[in-house]
């Protein structure tokens, strides 16, 4: 029945969205809509998975709404890492906002938290060993 998930965020400024967790993330665009015109929605890839932008207008006309507010999280991404301390420094190097310092959690990993340029958290997490 279900099989895979496929996490959208949606987003003020979509071609600066794309470039950060492009650039920031190693994700990888694979699609955009509509090919010429004003882009609404991308797909950026990640090894085998990946994530959704799109603008925060484009709910208007998928679901016959505006989503709410703006200003407050509307989503987390959590990344898996192979080293917490090592994809901070990587990401604090690249200017990324860091909202948490790295800490071991009591469920055995070490994770951080960033913000993506709409306010979003962004966890990285590596198992402790």
């Amino acid at each position: 029945m279900f099989n895979r998930p496929f996490p959208m965020l949606y987003v003020k400024d979509i071609e600066h969205s794309v470039k950060f967790y492009c650039d920031n993330f190693n994700f990888v665009l694979s699609y955009l809509w509509p090919q010429q015109g004003s882009l609404e929605y991308a797909f950026l890839r990640l090894s085998e998975y990946g994530i959704g932008i799109a603008t925060r207008g484009a709910t208007k006309s998928l679901l016959g709404k505006p989503l709410p507010r703006q200003g407050t999280p509307q989503f987390e991404l959590c990344l898996f890492v192979d080293d917490t301390d090592e994809a901070s420094e990587h990401l604090r190097s690249k200017g990324v906002k860091r909202l948490v310092l790295p800490m071991d959690k009591p469920w055995g990993e070490r994770l951080a938290y960033f913000e993506d340029p709409n306010g979003n958290p962004i966890q990285i997490t590596a198992k402790i060993t």
